[in-house]
Protein backbone atom coordinates (compact mmCIF):
# COMPACT_ATOMS: atom_id res chain seq x y z
CA UNK A 1 0.00 0.00 0.00
CA UNK A 2 1.29 3.37 -0.73
CA UNK A 3 0.26 6.77 1.54
CA UNK A 4 0.38 10.01 0.29
CA UNK A 5 0.48 13.08 2.71
CA UNK A 6 -2.45 15.21 2.53
CA UNK A 7 -1.48 17.78 5.20
CA UNK A 8 0.47 18.36 8.15
CA UNK A 9 -0.31 20.97 11.18
CA UNK A 10 1.46 22.65 14.06
CA UNK A 11 0.89 24.68 16.94
CA UNK A 12 3.89 26.81 15.55
CA UNK A 13 3.70 26.91 12.14
CA UNK A 14 7.49 28.63 11.61
CA UNK A 15 8.40 24.93 12.27
CA UNK A 16 7.06 23.39 8.88
CA UNK A 17 8.79 26.23 7.09
CA UNK A 18 12.05 24.48 5.40
CA UNK A 19 10.64 20.71 6.43
CA UNK A 20 6.82 20.71 4.49
CA UNK A 21 6.06 22.18 1.36
CA UNK A 22 3.87 25.03 1.62
CA UNK A 23 0.52 23.97 0.01
CA UNK A 24 0.66 20.40 2.95
CA UNK A 25 0.89 22.88 5.38
CA UNK A 26 -2.36 23.54 7.35
CA UNK A 27 -2.79 26.85 8.92
CA UNK A 28 -5.93 26.16 10.84
CA UNK A 29 -6.62 22.43 12.02
CA UNK A 30 -10.56 23.50 11.70
CA UNK A 31 -10.20 23.60 7.89
CA UNK A 32 -8.89 19.78 7.30
CA UNK A 33 -12.07 18.80 5.56
CA UNK A 34 -10.66 20.87 2.78
CA UNK A 35 -7.65 18.86 2.12
CA UNK A 36 -10.14 15.26 1.92
CA UNK A 37 -7.56 13.45 4.10
CA UNK A 38 -8.69 9.23 4.27
CA UNK A 39 -6.59 9.19 8.09
CA UNK A 40 -5.65 12.04 10.48
CA UNK A 41 -2.94 10.87 12.58
CA UNK A 42 -2.30 13.00 15.70
CA UNK A 43 1.26 12.93 17.18
CA UNK A 44 0.97 16.17 18.76
CA UNK A 45 -1.34 16.50 22.38
CA UNK A 46 -3.86 14.71 24.11
CA UNK A 47 -6.06 18.47 23.85
CA UNK A 48 -6.08 17.46 19.86
CA UNK A 49 -8.54 14.47 20.38
CA UNK A 50 -10.55 16.55 23.19
CA UNK A 51 -11.03 19.53 21.31
CA UNK A 52 -11.25 17.83 17.31
CA UNK A 53 -11.65 13.85 17.75
CA UNK A 54 -15.11 13.21 17.06
CA UNK A 55 -15.39 15.95 14.38
CA UNK A 56 -12.21 13.47 12.81
CA UNK A 57 -14.62 11.10 12.66
CA UNK A 58 -16.94 12.65 10.77
CA UNK A 59 -14.68 12.94 8.02
CA UNK A 60 -12.41 10.43 7.80
CA UNK A 61 -10.71 7.14 10.32
CA UNK A 62 -8.22 8.80 12.99
CA UNK A 63 -5.41 7.55 14.48
CA UNK A 64 -5.09 9.10 17.94
CA UNK A 65 -0.93 8.89 18.94
CA UNK A 66 -1.70 10.67 22.49
CA UNK A 67 -4.34 7.75 23.54
CA UNK A 68 -3.76 9.62 27.22
CA UNK A 69 -6.60 11.40 26.35
CA UNK A 70 -8.93 8.76 27.14
CA UNK A 71 -8.57 9.26 30.58
CA UNK A 72 -10.49 11.96 30.56
CA UNK A 73 -14.31 10.39 30.66
CA UNK A 74 -16.55 12.97 28.59
CA UNK A 75 -13.74 12.56 25.62
CA UNK A 76 -13.60 8.65 25.97
CA UNK A 77 -17.43 8.75 25.88
CA UNK A 78 -17.39 10.97 23.16
CA UNK A 79 -14.99 9.36 21.15
CA UNK A 80 -16.65 5.82 21.78
CA UNK A 81 -20.05 7.42 20.15
CA UNK A 82 -18.16 9.08 17.30
CA UNK A 83 -16.62 5.61 16.16
CA UNK A 84 -20.09 3.83 16.82
CA UNK A 85 -21.66 6.16 13.88
CA UNK A 86 -22.39 3.67 11.03
CA UNK A 87 -20.63 6.31 8.46
CA UNK A 88 -17.60 3.83 7.69
CA UNK A 89 -14.66 5.70 10.00
CA UNK A 90 -13.14 4.22 12.81
CA UNK A 91 -10.86 4.84 15.73
CA UNK A 92 -7.30 3.52 15.80
CA UNK A 93 -4.97 3.44 18.51
CA UNK A 94 -1.79 2.61 18.25
CA UNK A 95 0.16 -0.35 20.41
CA UNK A 96 3.19 2.04 21.16
CA UNK A 97 5.45 0.56 23.55
CA UNK A 98 2.65 -1.92 25.30
CA UNK A 99 3.36 -5.77 25.24
CA UNK A 100 1.61 -8.61 24.36
CA UNK A 101 -1.45 -6.80 22.91
CA UNK A 102 -2.66 -9.64 20.93
CA UNK A 103 -2.99 -11.91 24.42
CA UNK A 104 -5.17 -9.14 26.04
CA UNK A 105 -7.46 -8.71 23.02
CA UNK A 106 -7.64 -12.52 22.89
CA UNK A 107 -8.04 -12.90 26.83
CA UNK A 108 -11.20 -9.58 26.20
CA UNK A 109 -12.57 -11.78 23.36
CA UNK A 110 -12.89 -14.95 25.76
CA UNK A 111 -13.92 -12.99 28.57
CA UNK A 112 -11.41 -14.19 30.77
CA UNK A 113 -9.19 -11.12 31.89
CA UNK A 114 -10.56 -9.79 35.36
CA UNK A 115 -8.03 -7.11 35.98
CA UNK A 116 -4.29 -6.24 35.58
CA UNK A 117 -1.45 -4.22 36.66
CA UNK A 118 0.82 -1.98 34.33
CA UNK A 119 4.39 -0.54 35.15
CA UNK A 120 6.80 1.63 33.76
CA UNK A 121 10.65 2.38 34.55
CA UNK A 122 12.66 5.42 32.81
CA UNK A 123 15.46 7.27 33.86
CA UNK A 124 14.50 10.02 35.83
CA UNK A 125 15.31 12.31 32.86
CA UNK A 126 12.79 11.03 30.60
CA UNK A 127 10.13 12.02 32.79
CA UNK A 128 7.83 14.40 32.39
CA UNK A 129 5.60 14.43 35.71
CA UNK A 130 3.44 16.81 37.26
CA UNK A 131 1.65 15.62 40.54
CA UNK A 132 2.20 15.61 43.52
CA UNK A 133 6.14 14.81 44.93
CA UNK A 134 7.74 14.34 48.58
CA UNK A 135 11.27 14.36 46.74
CA UNK A 136 13.18 16.41 44.23
CA UNK A 137 12.32 14.65 41.24
CA UNK A 138 16.20 15.90 39.21
CA UNK A 139 17.57 14.55 42.37
CA UNK A 140 16.86 11.23 42.12
CA UNK A 141 20.25 9.07 42.65
CA UNK A 142 18.44 5.77 43.03
CA UNK A 143 15.25 3.56 42.05
CA UNK A 144 12.54 5.21 43.16
CA UNK A 145 8.71 4.83 42.69
CA UNK A 146 7.12 8.30 41.58
CA UNK A 147 3.68 7.25 41.10
CA UNK A 148 1.55 3.89 42.83
CA UNK A 149 -1.97 4.21 41.79
CA UNK A 150 -4.90 4.41 39.97
CA UNK A 151 -4.04 5.27 36.19
CA UNK A 152 -6.54 7.96 35.57
CA UNK A 153 -4.59 10.17 38.01
CA UNK A 154 -1.32 9.34 36.65
CA UNK A 155 -2.38 10.02 32.83
CA UNK A 156 -2.97 13.63 34.29
CA UNK A 157 0.22 13.59 35.61
CA UNK A 158 2.30 12.34 33.09
CA UNK A 159 0.66 12.39 29.68
CA UNK A 160 3.38 12.61 27.33
CA UNK A 161 5.00 9.44 29.25
CA UNK A 162 2.24 7.13 29.91
CA UNK A 163 0.51 6.72 26.66
CA UNK A 164 1.41 2.86 26.53
CA UNK A 165 -0.63 2.58 29.72
CA UNK A 166 -3.71 4.55 28.24
CA UNK A 167 -3.44 1.76 25.45
CA UNK A 168 -3.45 -1.15 27.73
CA UNK A 169 -7.22 1.26 29.57
CA UNK A 170 -8.65 0.89 26.70
CA UNK A 171 -7.81 -2.53 25.04
CA UNK A 172 -8.11 -4.49 28.22
CA UNK A 173 -11.79 -3.06 28.56
CA UNK A 174 -10.88 -2.31 32.03
CA UNK A 175 -10.72 1.29 32.45
CA UNK A 176 -8.49 4.00 33.93
CA UNK A 177 -9.94 3.58 37.38
CA UNK A 178 -9.56 -0.57 37.59
CA UNK A 179 -6.11 -0.65 36.53
CA UNK A 180 -3.23 0.11 38.79
CA UNK A 181 -0.05 1.71 37.49
CA UNK A 182 3.46 2.45 38.61
CA UNK A 183 5.81 4.53 37.44
CA UNK A 184 9.34 4.17 38.43
CA UNK A 185 12.62 6.50 37.80
CA UNK A 186 15.92 4.86 37.90
CA UNK A 187 19.22 6.92 37.09
CA UNK A 188 21.04 3.13 36.05
CA UNK A 189 18.61 2.79 33.16
CA UNK A 190 19.62 2.50 29.60
CA UNK A 191 15.90 1.47 28.59
CA UNK A 192 12.44 1.93 28.83
CA UNK A 193 10.93 -1.05 30.65
CA UNK A 194 7.01 -1.81 30.34
CA UNK A 195 6.07 -4.72 32.91
CA UNK A 196 2.27 -5.92 32.22
CA UNK A 197 0.76 -8.56 34.77
CA UNK A 198 -2.58 -9.75 33.22
CA UNK A 199 -4.77 -11.70 35.70
CA UNK A 200 -7.54 -13.92 35.02
CA UNK A 201 -10.86 -14.94 37.19
CA UNK A 202 -10.31 -15.29 40.88
CA UNK A 203 -12.75 -18.52 41.41
CA UNK A 204 -10.97 -19.98 44.26
CA UNK A 205 -8.06 -22.37 42.90
CA UNK A 206 -4.83 -21.62 41.06
CA UNK A 207 -5.21 -18.41 39.24
CA UNK A 208 -3.92 -17.81 35.67
CA UNK A 209 -1.74 -15.06 34.89
CA UNK A 210 0.53 -13.69 32.43
CA UNK A 211 3.33 -12.03 32.94
CA UNK A 212 5.07 -9.66 29.72
CA UNK A 213 8.12 -7.28 29.96
CA UNK A 214 9.39 -4.98 27.12
CA UNK A 215 12.42 -3.75 26.81
CA UNK A 216 13.44 -0.83 24.94
CA UNK A 217 16.83 1.03 24.35
CA UNK A 218 16.38 4.45 25.29
CA UNK A 219 19.10 7.17 26.84
CA UNK A 220 18.41 10.27 29.28
CA UNK A 221 15.81 12.55 28.42
CA UNK A 222 14.17 10.11 26.06
CA UNK A 223 10.60 10.55 26.06
CA UNK A 224 9.99 7.38 24.03
CA UNK A 225 12.60 4.53 23.13
CA UNK A 226 13.99 4.24 19.82
CA UNK A 227 11.45 1.06 18.75
CA UNK A 228 8.90 3.06 19.20
CA UNK A 229 8.93 5.08 16.15
CA UNK A 230 9.24 1.94 14.14
CA UNK A 231 6.36 0.46 16.04
CA UNK A 232 4.52 3.61 15.33
CA UNK A 233 5.03 4.02 11.69
CA UNK A 234 3.89 -0.20 11.69
CA UNK A 235 0.75 1.09 13.55
CA UNK A 236 -0.27 3.91 11.13
CA UNK A 237 0.29 2.07 7.98
CA UNK A 238 -2.07 -0.58 9.24
CA UNK A 239 -4.56 2.37 10.57
CA UNK A 240 -7.35 3.08 7.61
CA UNK A 241 -10.52 1.46 6.23
CA UNK A 242 -11.54 -0.96 8.95
CA UNK A 243 -15.13 0.90 9.17
CA UNK A 244 -16.64 1.83 11.87
CA UNK A 245 -15.43 0.99 15.89
CA UNK A 246 -12.26 1.15 17.86
CA UNK A 247 -9.00 -0.55 16.45
CA UNK A 248 -6.01 -1.32 18.38
CA UNK A 249 -3.06 -1.91 15.85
Amino acid sequence: DTHELAFVWNRKAEVLSGMVPPHLRLGDLEDFRDYSPDLIVEVAHPAITHTYGPQFLEHCDYMAGSPTAFAILDTEAAMRRAAREPNGYGLYIPRGALPGLEDILRMVENNSLETGRISMMKHPSSLKYHGPLNFDLEAIDRKTTVYDGPLRSLCEFAPNNVNTMAVFAMASRLGFDEIQAQLIADPTLEHHITAVTLLGPDDGGPRYSLDLVRRSPAGPRAVTSTATLSSFAASMIRSCGGGDGIFYR
